[in-house]
C-alpha cells in the first residue's frame, strides 16, 4: 500500500516532466521561430529597400533610401545563403546573397554579405551595418548604377562613304538658366520664328518647363556655313544656347531622308514597346533606316555601379561594357544621289528619280523631290505608269509569237466597253494605220496595244510583269512598293491596263526594276541594303535573254523613231516615256530609260507629259552619271 507522501512524490515527477518539456518547446522551439521570421523580415526589407524600424538595432545606422537612391527603381534580389549561427550568446549571424539586374540579359553586379541577428526580448533585430549592404560601403556612402551609351552605328553607301554618321552639332535651344522666365518665352517664340517652327508651340514648351530647364529646338550642323551662321546670329538673344554634341546626322538635313529617317529621343511609344531596351532619354531610329535597324546601329548599352563618397566622389565596384553599333552598308551612290535630289530641287509637285545597276540591282540612288513633303516617292509612290507600261505589254507581245517588225493596228481611237480610248493629243497622223510594232511603241499609239487584246491576256500580262520584276515583293529593309497588275476587272479596266491605266499601278522603283531587267536580261530584284536573309522570290515565268533583246531593240529605237529631243546627242540610251492621265486634264509624267549598266526611272505627279517633264530629268541623270 503506497503512502500519501509517496503519492505526491510521484506526481510531483510526472508534473515536473511534463512542465520542462514544455519549457524545452517554449524557450528552444518557439524562439527559433522567431529569429527565423526576423530574418525573413529583414532579408525582404533590404529587397524593397524598407526595413521597420523594431526590426533594426539602430535605425539610424544606416539609410537605405539613400543608400539606394543612386539605383533608381532598381531594387536587388537578396536570398539568405547559410544557416542561423550562434556567434555569442543573444547574437546569431548568416550570410546574404545579393544580386542587382541592371540591364535584363546582361551580368548582373552579384556579392555576399555578413548579417547578424540580435535578441530583443522576446524578438530579433538586425545589426545593420554598410558592409551589411555592399562590401567596401562605407558610413555615410552610397550605391549609383550609370548607363555607358554606346556610339551608335553609321548608315553607308558605295564604297564606305557615310550617308548617315555621328557628326559634331549644336543643340540650339533655350535655357532658363540664363535668364527669367518671361525673356525665356519672349525669345523661344523668335528662335521658333527663326527656323520656321511653331511660334506658339515652342514657347509654350519653354513656359511650361521647369526653371533650369533646357529646351531643345533643333540640332544644327556645326560644319555647316548656314548654321554656322545662324547659331552666331541667333545666340546673341538673351536665353538662346547652342550646346556642343555629336549626333548622329545625314550628309545635310534633306539628304536621303525619306529613305535614312532621323534620330531622336525615345517617344513613350518607343520605351514601351521596346520590352526595357529602350528607356526615355534615349535616341532611337524614326523611320526609315535609322528605325528599320536601329537595333543594330544603337549597339547594346552597358553600365558601372559605383560608390559613392560622402564627397560625392565615385569608385567603381563593377562594370559591363557598352557594344558600339555595327554600320549597316548600303547600295546608294553618294554622288549620284547628290545628283538626284539637285535635279529634282526645282520641281514643284511630288516627284521622284530612281538610279539601278542592272547587273546586280543596286540602288543607287533613290531621290524623293521637296514636292513629296517628306514621303518617299521613289520607293512608295502608287502611280497609274501610263505607257512605260506598254514595255510590260510589248513582253507580252513578244511572248504571243509578235516581233519588233509585226504590223499592229494603230486606229484613231477605240472603243471598248463602251468607253473611248484616244491617243494622246496631237499624235502623228503618219504613224495611224497598220505600222510595226516598233512604231507603234516609239510614238506610243495607245489603240494599237489595246486592240491586240485578244493576244494578250490579263494572265499574261500579269506575267509578264513578274518577269520584269514589277511585282515581286521588294526586300528593301524598309518600306516599299514595286507595283500591282491585277487579272481581273471590266473589260475597259484590262483594256486600260494594257497602256498602264486602270488598276495597274507602280512606283518609280518598280518601274526602273523593269528597265533594269531589261538592261539585265532576267528579272533583277532591287536591292538597297545586301542582308542573306533578304533573297527575292523568282518570278512564276522567268525573263530569257532572247525576250530581253527583242525590248532592248524596241527601247533603243524609241529616242530615234519617237524623237525624244531631250536625249540628242546621246549614244546607247534605251528609254520610254508616259503620261498617264489621273483627272481631267491633270496627268503623271514618267520616264524609264538606261544607258550601260545603269537604268533610271523619272517620275512628276503632275506634268503635262513624259517628253516634255520627265524625260529632261533622267537625261540629265544620264549625262551626269557619264
Amino acid at each position: 500500500m503506497r503512502t500519501p507522501s509517496v503519492l505526491v512524490l510521484v506526481l510531483s515527477l510526472v508534473l515536473g516532466v511534463a512542465g520542462l518539456a514544455g519549457g524545452v518547446w517554449w524557450f528552444s522551439v518557439r524562439p527559433a521561430q522567431q529569429l527565423e521570421a526576423a530574418a525573413e523580415r529583414v532579408v525582404a526589407g533590404l529587397a524593397v529597400g524598407e526595413l521597420a524600424a523594431e526590426d533594426v538595432v539602430d535605425p539610424g545606422t544606416v539609410d537605405l533610401a539613400k543608400v539606394y537612391a543612386g539605383m533608381g527603381s532598381l531594387r536587388p534580389t537578396v536570398t539568405r545563403v547559410a544557416e542561423l549561427t550562434p556567434r555569442e550568446p543573444g547574437v546569431v549571424a548568416t550570410k546574404l546573397a545579393w544580386s542587382w539586374v541592371i540591364h535584363d540579359g546582361k551580368a548582373a553586379w552579384e556579392y555576399t554579405t555578413p548579417l547578424e541577428l540580435v535578441r530583443a526580448g522576446d524578438t530579433w533585430q538586425a545589426r545593420l551595418l554598410p558592409a551589411t549592404i555592399a562590401p567596401d560601403l562605407a558610413e555615410g556612402e552610397s550605391l549609383r548604377a550609370t548607363r555607358l551609351t554606346p556610339t551608335r552605328g553609321s548608315i553607308l553607301g558605295q564604297e564606305g562613304l557615310p550617308l548617315a554618321t555621328n557628326t559634331p552639332a549644336w543643340r540650339l535651344g533655350i535655357d532658363k538658366t540664363l535668364t527669367d522666365q518671361a525673356t525665356a518665352v519672349d525669345s523661344a517664340g523668335k528662335l521658333a520664328t527663326e527656323l520656321g517652327l511653331d511660334a506658339a508651340a515652342f514657347a509654350d514648351r519653354v513656359q511650361r518647363s521647369g526653371p533650369r530647364a533646357f529646351v531643345e529646338a533643333r540640332i544644327l550642323r556645326q560644319q555647316d556655313p548656314a548654321d554656322q551662321e545662324l547659331v552666331a546670329r541667333v545666340t546673341s538673344w538673351i536665353g538662346v544656347r547652342a550646346v556642343p554634341t555629336t549626333f548622329p546626322l545625314g550628309r545635310t538635313s534633306s539628304f536621303a531622308r525619306p529613305l535614312l529617317g532621323v534620330v531622336g529621343d525615345a517617344t513613350a511609344e518607343q520605351v514601351e514597346k521596346s520590352g526595357g531596351t529602350v528607356r526615355a532619354g534615349d535616341l532611337v531610329g524614326r523611320g526609315g533606316l535609322q528605325e528599320a535597324r536601329n537595333h543594330v546601329l544603337a549597339g547594346t548599352t552597358g553600365f558601372v555601379v559605383s560608390i559613392v563618397s560622402t564627397e560625392g566622389e565615385g569608385r567603381e565596384v563593377f562594370r559591363v561594357e557598352a557594344l558600339d553599333g555595327i554600320d549597316v552598308h548600303t547600295t546608294i551612290d553618294v554622288p549620284l544621289q547628290v545628283e538626284a535630289e539637285r535635279i529634282l530641287a526645282g520641281v514643284g509637285p511630288a516627284s521622284a528619280l530612281v538610279a539601278i545597276r542592272p547587273s546586280d540591282g543596286a540602288i543607287l540612288a533613290a531621290a524623293s523631290g521637296p514636292g513629296s513633303e517628306g514621303m518617299s516617292t521613289a520607293t512608295l509612290g502608287q502611280y497609274a505608269p501610263g505607257s512605260t507600261f506598254k514595255t510590260v505589254t510589248s513582253l507580252a507581245l513578244l511572248r504571243a509569237g509578235e516581233g519588233p517588225d509585226s504590223v499592229v493596228d494603230c486606229t484613231d481611237g477605240v472603243v471598248v466597253d463602251g468607253y473611248r480610248f484616244n491617243n494622246w493629243q496631237g499624235y502623228p497622223a503618219s504613224a495611224l494605220g497598220r505600222v510595226p510594232l516598233h512604231t507603234a511603241l516609239a510614238h506610243s499609239c495607245n489603240s494599237a496595244f489595246i486592240n491586240e487584246r485578244s493576244r494578250v491576256t490579263p494572265d499574261a500580262l500579269s506575267d509578264a510583269a513578274g518577269s520584269l520584276g514589277l511585282t515581286a515583293e521588294p526586300q528593301l529593309v524598309v518600306g516599299g512598293f514595286l507595283g500591282t497588275v491585277p487579272a481581273d476587272g471590266t473589260e475597259s479596266e484590262k483594256a486600260a491596263a494594257l497602256i498602264g491605266q486602270g488598276k495597274v499601278v507602280a512606283s518609280p522603283l518598280g518601274m526602273a526594276t523593269v528597265m533594269a531587267s531589261v538592261v539585265a536580261g532576267r528579272t533583277v530584284a532591287p536591292v538597297l541594303v545586301d542582308e542573306p536573309s533578304s533573297a527575292p522570290t523568282e518570278p512564276g515565268v522567268p525573263l530569257t535573254e532572247a525576250e530581253a533583246s527583242g525590248l532592248r531593240a524596241l527601247l533603243a529605237n524609241n529616242p530615234v523613231e519617237g524623237g525624244y529631243s531631250a536625249f540628242r546627242g546621246m549614244h546607247g540610251v534605251l528609254a520610254k516615256t508616259g503620261t498617264a492621265t489621273y483627272a481631267d486634264g491633270k496627268y503623271h509624267a514618267w520616264i524609264i530609260a538606261a544607258r550601260g549598266d545603269l537604268a533610271v526611272a523619272a517620275f512628276v505627279a503632275d506634268g503635262t507629259s513624259g517628253a516634255s517633264v520627265a524625260a529632261p530629268l533622267a537625261a540629265e541623270f544620264l549625262r551626269v552619271a557619264g
